[in-house]
Order: structure tokens, then C-alpha cells, then sequence
């Protein structure tokens, strides 16, 4: 085949036409840094690099929203510990003011301080993060606590997504971070008739029915604390049972003593007769009988009339023994020794005290015990009566389980020193001791609410540097795939220029030749 002039420039044109484009990919190359500039340079290549980008921007938007999580956390764990320490302090105050060495004055000076601590944790419940309350669940522009202590935002957990498909909570609402979830708690009985029989049963033992008052009077809330608090004989095997005889006496609060005869001539050595008899003859004192629902069997229980005096019960047994448990020294209930059970029906009561309310909380002796209450307040021995659960009297206390009761399943921070502050005002060394134990359960709810925000915050940290470690991967990953290698691409160019330079040398001798050099 004869090769023409106008073949051998068609063959320069397309090389060098080429060579050019080569160069000036690699050129691209050179002053991007990539070697993927468009999708046909490598449409494999590059939609790994496309994924590997998808999972760097997800990464991105995770660490954002960690960030936001550590902050709010971070604030709420520091919040949580100060609330801890006014918690402390409060009860601090509280043993010391529970002292006998305390006056009605020193515990109305403490009573100013204590305020103070309320004014101290309504201002840490009401903390707002770049202007929004923190406590208050999704409702952020409400303040979380009202001047009173009343939660005013909602049960809502916020969460953000800190990997795919994996979110945690990053706020804690004001009703769980200020309050004890152990304690069962009233509304308010003020203004409330309570008249009745309360049935209460703790754990796998009997149900215990034990009279509040009688169906004409109606009972005090501190009248309803004594009598579930109060101290019990063993059971009897009913309540015609003979207590022995011998004398008591008997002192309530600051009265003289009295002295009580039992023996068949006074008639008053069963235990009903005797009950019946202290009440006629004992100013001040209430005794009463409980009785196994199951067995039949009784209990002698007393509670002073004035709620809250202390009262003793010393014993000259006939028998000869006095603080025995057999015969009537089973009645002994002094400081120095008592045959008498507090708390014997496995629960206690507290009365909270608020500035315009009156509750009472419950909770059993031995932590996690399960128990409850039903309610008899028309006396017929019917504990399942539409009344005795509707909410108003007695009924108020119903509490047959966790999903079935009329009690409130939490007491408030705000509520307890409430209280607190007004059993120092009223000088009411009973609410003052009860303060104590509220305040522990406030104290070990903070401390549980503290150690779980401290554990998600070590969650989000460590998410964070996993994060961070993927991110490095991705990004490595992503620079193979799509980052050009300089000094290869540096190479290429100098290949590239090379050619173009030995086309042009040879283009300007093979085709500068004219029709004369053809002509023999």
C-alpha cells in the first residue's frame, strides 16, 4: 500500500490531538490533586468515593449532634450536683435540728436558711442552655419549676442520633431529676373526711385491718401516721384473749403519769376490756386493736390522742418478770426497752407538710417490699366498694398496685424541704425526723440521676472517638480512590512532553518535504 503525504498528517494529527488530551488530563491532575475529575475517568472507582463521602458528611452531622448532647449533659450533671450538695446541707440542718438541745428559736433561724436552699435549687431547676430551660422536657420555653416548686414542663426524653440506627437521651425532665420515684405520696387530704378501716398487707404476709376512727369522727392525717406507725403487741389469738395482770403506767407527753390496775376486778384483762378501759381512764392515749384478716388473730396497738406525743408504758407483771414478753410486760414501751413493734404492719407513714396542703407518704420498712392498702370507709366489711376507691376520703390511700392506686409514685425535691421548712416553723420535731429520711431518698435519687447523665456522657465520648477513628479510615480510604499521586502524575506529564517533542521534530521532517523531492 503506497503511503501518502496526506495519510502521514491525518497519523500527526490524531497523535498529537492525543497526546494533547492526555496532557491536559494530566495537566487537571496535577492542579487538582485528583485523579477522578468527572465520572468517566473511573465510574467505579469513583462511586466508592462517592459512598465513602456519604459516610463522612453522616459523620460529620453525628459528631454536631454529640456535641450538642455533651453540652447538655455536661450542664445537667453539674446542675445535679449542685442540687446534691443544697440536698446535703438541708439535711445537715435537719439532724441538727432534730436534736433534743434545739428550741422552738434555733429552728426558726434554721428555717430562714432552709428557705434560702429552696430559692437555691428553684434557681438550678429553672437553668437555661442557650436559652432554653433545660428541666423542662420538650416544652424548652417554659420555665421547668413555679415559684412554688410545681414541675411546668413535660416527661419527654430528647434523643439524638449518634450512629446509624442509634440514638440515646441527652436531657433528664425536671420531674425525675427533682424528685424521689420511691415514695407513694397523697394528694392532699386537706378538707377530706377520713373516716374508715385501712387494710394493709406487706409482701406474702396477712392482710391487717386496722381502725382509723370511728365512723363519726374523722382522722387527721398525723391521727393516720400514728396509727400505721404505731407500736403493736404480737398477735392474740383474738381479741377476748387474756393479757395477763398487773399494774401500768402510763405517760403521754408532759401529764403525770397514771396508774392503770389490771385485774378481774376492774375488769380489764382482756384485750378489748383493756383497750376500752385506757381510753376511758388515760387522758391523752388511744388504744386500739388490729386484726389478721386471714387468722382472726389481734393486735393491742396504741397511738397518743394528740398526734405526735411521745408516751410511755412501764409494767409491774404480776407474773414477776416486768420486761418479759409473757403476760402483761408484753405491753412494755419505755426508752430503755420495749416489747412493742414499730412498724409492725411492714410500712410507715410520714405526714408532708406544705405551705397550703397536707399529704401523706408511704413506703415499706424493708426497701422493695411490696404492699398494699384497701379501704373500708362505710364500715359494712366490704374493702371493694365503688367508695373506697373513687378518689376522695380514705380512698384517697387505696393502693392496690402499681397500676391500680391513688397514690402519686414520687415526692418532689421542692416538696421535701417545704416540708421541712414548715416543720421548723411549726417546731414539729416529728415532721423535723421524718425530714431526714426524705431527704436521704431525695439524696440517693439525685446521686442514681447523676451516675446515669455520667454514664451517657461517657457513652457520648467514647462515640465520639469512634467517630473520629472512622473518619480517619474514610478519609484514607477516600484519598486512594480519588487523590492523584504527584510525583507519578509529574512523571506522566514529562512522558507526555517528551513525545509531543519527538512528534513535532519528526512531523517537521516528514511532511516539510515538497513534490519535487517525489519526481525522479
Amino acid at each position: 500500500m503506497r503511503i501518502t503525504a496526506f495519510m502521514l498528517y491525518n497519523q500527526f494529527s490524531k497523535s498529537l490531538s492525543r497526546n494533547l488530551s492526555e496532557l491536559g488530563k494530566v495537566q487537571q491532575q496535577l492542579s487538582s490533586g485528583r485523579k477522578l475529575t468527572k465520572p468517566s475517568d473511573d465510574v467505579i472507582a469513583l462511586r466508592g468515593a462517592m459512598s465513602y463521602k456519604v459516610s463522612i458528611n453522616a459523620i460529620e452531622q453525628f459528631n454536631r449532634n454529640i456535641d450538642e448532647g455533651l453540652s447538655t449533659l455536661g450542664l445537667t450533671e453539674n446542675l445535679l450536683s449542685s442540687s446534691e450538695n443544697i440536698l446535703s446541707r438541708a439535711r445537715e440542718l435537719a439532724v441538727s435540728a432534730s436534736s433534743d438541745t434545739s428550741t422552738a428559736a434555733t429552728r426558726k433561724m434554721t428555717f430562714y436558711e432552709v428557705r434560702n436552699l429552696f430559692s437555691e435549687l428553684l434557681d438550678i431547676g429553672n437553668t437555661r442552655l442557650r436559652n432554653k430551660y433545660v428541666f423542662s422536657g420538650y416544652k424548652t420555653g417554659t420555665r421547668s419549676f413555679s415559684s412554688s416548686g410545681t414541675y411546668q414542663g413535660d416527661s419527654n426524653t430528647m434523643e439524638i442520633y449518634v450512629s446509624d440506627g442509634i440514638k440515646t437521651r441527652i436531657n433528664v425532665p425536671g420531674d425525675t431529676a427533682f424528685s424521689d420515684p420511691t415514695k407513694l405520696v397523697t394528694s392532699d387530704l386537706t378538707g377530706q373526711t377520713l373516716t374508715g378501716t385501712l387494710r394493709i398487707t406487706t409482701g406474702s404476709g396477712n392482710p391487717v385491718d386496722v381502725p382509723v376512727k370511728d365512723g363519726s369522727t374523722s382522722a387527721s392525717p398525723e391521727e393516720i401516721r400514728d396509727t400505721i406507725n404505731a407500736p403493736m403487741t404480737g398477735f392474740y389469738s383474738g381479741s377476748g384473749s387474756t393479757v395477763g395482770t398487773g399494774t401500768l403506767t402510763i405517760k403521754v407527753g408532759t401529764d403525770d403519769a397514771v396508774t392503770v390496775e389490771v385485774n378481774s376486778g376492774n375488769g380489764n384483762t382482756t384485750v378489748s376490756t383493756l383497750a376500752a378501759y385506757i381510753n376511758n381512764n388515760v387522758p391523752g392515749m388511744d388504744a386500739r386493736i388490729a386484726t389478721d384478716a386471714t387468722t382472726g388473730q389481734v393486735r393491742l396497738f396504741f397511738r397518743p390522742a394528740t398526734a405526735g406525743t411521745p408516751f410511755s408504758i412501764e409494767v409491774s407483771d404480776s407474773d414477776g418478770n416486768d420486761t418479759d414478753t409473757g403476760g402483761l410486760s408484753a405491753l412494755l414501751h419505755t426508752d430503755l426497752k420495749s416489747n412493742l413493734t414499730a412498724n409492725a404492719l411492714g410500712i410507715e407513714a410520714f405526714v408532708i407538710n406544705g405551705d397550703s396542703d397536707k399529704r401523706l407518704l408511704f413506703a415499706p420498712v424493708v426497701a422493695g417490699t411490696g404492699f398494699t392498702i384497701a379501704v373500708d370507709e362505710d364500715g359494712n366489711g366490704n374493702f371493694s366498694d365503688a367508695a373506697d376507691t373513687d378518689g376522695t376520703g380514705l380512698s384517697l390511700l387505696y393502693h392496690a398496685s402499681s397500676t391500680s392506686t391513688n397514690l402519686t409514685g414520687s415526692i418532689s425535691f421542692f416538696k421535701i424541704i417545704e416540708h421541712f421548712a414548715n416543720s421548723l416553723l411549726n417546731n414539729d420535731t416529728t415532721g423535723i425526723r421524718g425530714s431526714i429520711y426524705l431527704l436521704d431518698g431525695a439524696i440517693d435519687s439525685v446521686v442514681n440521676t447523676t451516675a446515669d447523665v455520667g454514664s451517657r456522657l461517657k457513652y457520648l465520648e467514647d462515640q465520639k472517638k469512634r467517630l473520629e477513628e472512622n473518619n480517619i479510615s474514610y478519609q484514607q480510604s477516600l484519598s486512594a480512590l480519588q487523590d492523584a499521586d504527584i510525583a507519578e502524575v509529574a512523571l506522566s506529564m514529562t512522558k507526555i512532553q517528551s513525545t509531543l517533542q519527538a512528534m513535532r521534530i519528526s512531523s517537521m521532517k516528514s511532511l516539510s518535504q515538497s513534490l519535487f523531492d517525489f519526481l525522479r
